[in-house]
């Protein structure tokens, strides 16, 4: 505790530029406002496009819906853009975060956009096999005036480009790892009968059972990928039926935020631009009684958000909804997956498969600061340092 005194908060010292040298051929854009930002937008689809297996949380549609409207201060938000001529071959998405002044230098937090329950396994974007691109922004970070960097990723698939590039160069920087759960997929057959034949039996019949509740209501509609309707149209539909349960009752629910409510509306306007939305919906009595908040990503659908009546909960419209949309996606030919985004209790019964995630914290590596700070770390310092801070209302916890 004998460092506290040395150690005090520092804001807004992140500046507008300084001085770096590029490798040959390579420009670096630093981006800090959303209309610049949508410069890169058509460059940005491009590269993510090529880019299979990732979330799309990575995208443009998603990271500039999160830059408008859930950084707040005294937080604030770059995104480094690395192209090699005309071709963009990386994006680094980044939130800078409150520092530290400590003798002459201030360890600086750069993470990831991250919400624990809205925006996980945000990381950033290469063309594959060019996953050295991180090396650059690492480097044009770590040249900041006196400043020493610190990045935080969470909930990264071994296959995301900050693992394999980070961990095969523990010898230049300091890489700290830890598992971090897991995500539930569900591997897609090429026909919804091969599905239904994966299920456990007692799960086919409960769905059979519910199924015949429904029947007994009057005007079911399935609607699947819904193209009908402007996305904000879909999007108050879907808000309106995610608040109608235990996450109304509760205040968590995404309507009750006006943040989350904007993120996810946001969002929807560009996926739905981008033909990556997927709005699904089931009707009764002139109802949405179940709704989904789905986006496609190459080959795999992820299904971001699910929301229920709770009326009508004896027939368990969101199991449901889901069943047909999973009938819908492997009939289609179209999808090899679907991702959960998320390792519930209750998705164990779709016969799904468990994926890894790490967190990672990165630092540059320099002997006598790596290593003092790496004691820091361990010591619980800057935890205790936090509850103190002036602002600390302002800042969104990990």
């Amino acid at each position: 505790m004998g460092l506290l005194p040395r150690l005090t908060p520092a804001l807004n010292i992140l500046p507008d530029s300084w001085e770096f040298h590029l490798p040959a051929g390579m420009r670096i854009v630093d981006v800090r406002n959303l209309e610049e930002l949508a410069e890169h937008a058509d460059a940005w689809a491009e590269l993510f496009a090529r880019s299979a297996g990732l979330t799309p949380m990575l995208s443009y549609p998603w990271m500039s819906a999160y830059f408008k409207n859930k950084v707040v201060y005294p937080e604030s938000w770059l995104c480094l853009f690395a192209y090699e001529g005309k071709q963009l071959v990386g994006v680094f998405p980044l939130i800078a975060g409150y520092a530290y002044r400590f003798i002459k230098f201030s360890p600086l937090l750069f993470k990831l956009p991250y919400d624990i329950l809205h925006t996980k396994s945000v990381d950033a974007l290469t063309i594959q096999g060019r996953e050295d691109v991180l090396g650059v922004f690492f480097d044009y970070l770590s040249r900041i005036p006196s400043v020493y960097p610190f990045f935080s990723f969470k909930y990264l698939p071994a296959h995301s480009p900050s693992m394999i590039y980070f961990t095969r160069q523990r010898r230049e920087m300091c890489v700290i790892q830890k598992t971090a759960g897991f995500q539930n997929i569900l591997p897609l057959p090429d026909s919804a009968e091969k599905y239904r034949a994966g299920l456990s039996s007692k799960f086919r019949q409960y769905l059979k059972r519910n199924t015949r509740k429904l029947d007994e209501l009057a005007g079911v509609k399935f609607t699947i990928y819904d193209k009908n309707y402007p996305a904000c149209e879909n999007i108050a539909r879907f808000l309106e039926v995610e608040h109608k349960n235990w996450k109304g009752q509760q205040s968590s629910s995404l309507k009750a935020d006006p943040a989350n409510a904007g993120l996810f509306a946001d969002a929807a306007e560009l996926f739905t631009a981008s033909d990556m939305m997927h709005f699904n919906f089931l009707e009764a009595e002139g109802k949405t009684i179940a709704g989904q908040y789905a986006i496609r990503s190459n080959r795999s659908l992820y299904v971001h958000k699910i929301g229920y009546d709770e009326d009508y909960i004896a027939c368990s419209p969101g199991n449901l909804l889901f069943n047909k949309v999973i009938e819908h996606a492997c009939e289609s030919g179209k999808l090899d997956e679907l991702n959960f985004m998320s390792d519930s209790t209750w998705q164990s019964k779709w016969n799904i498969e468990k994926r890894p995630l790490y967190n990672l914290l990165v630092f540059p590596r320099k002997t006598a600061i790596s290593s003092l700070l790496t004691l820091i770390l361990q010591s619980g310092i800057l935890r205790k340092l936090n509850k103190h801070l002036p602002y600390k209302q302002s800042v969104k916890a990990d």
